[in-house]
């Protein structure tokens, strides 16, 4: 029997937005939690792959996914769908609400990348949202992905944390939903 890994390579990881909600069947969650913004709502979800963040205004709604590109996702209402590569940042306005996005993915020298993972996991001790899965092997570290949120007076800032051991490679994402 073939066993998968538990993240796919970090070159086939993708960002995509969406101007709408997707079905939470669509990701595949290991854990979620829900963040009261003023009237607003946040909900945010780790998966195996990455993550999911649904933030929700009376009017508007905007869905960031960090994800495979191999993912069954939709194309309806799609604003940003860009491979996870370098430093990049994105952002666009809908009547309301303002989505600004800010990545870097950083490969690191096997010695190094081991001192990262192990600074991270304390960090992730602060998490408001966290999961560690098996590495791909014994000797391989966990894949850790984490959370973590600031409560601002027009919104949240929401700053994601995954690494991806076989690859050597930590993404880092930070994202702003703003109430304008």
């Amino acid at each position: 029997m073939t066993v998968g890994f538990v993240r796919p390579d970090v070159t086939d990881m993708v960002l995509r937005v969406f101007e709408r909600s997707v079905h939470p069947e669509l990701i595949e969650t290991l854990c979620e939690t829900t963040i009261p913004v003023g009237r607003n709502q946040a909900t945010l979800r780790i998966s195996r792959y990455g993550h999911a963040i649904e933030f929700r205004t009376n009017g508007r709604m905007v869905t960031e996914i960090a994800t495979s590109k191999f993912a069954p996702l939709p194309v309806q209402g799609r604003m940003v769908d860009r491979r996870l590569i370098g430093y990049r940042t994105h952002m666009f306005d809908s009547p309301g609400l303002r989505y600004h996005c800010s990545y870097q993915l950083e490969s690191l020298p096997a010695e190094v990348y081991l001192q990262v993972h192990r600074e991270m996991q304390l960090d992730s001790r602060k998490a408001i949202l966290k999961a560690s899965l098996p590495g791909s092997s014994p000797s391989s570290p966990d894949c850790l992905s984490y959370l973590m949120s600031d409560l601002i007076p027009e919104g949240l800032v929401v700053h994601s944390f995954h690494t991806y051991p076989d690859n050597g490679a930590v993404l880092r994402i930070q994202t702003l939903f703003e109430v304008l």
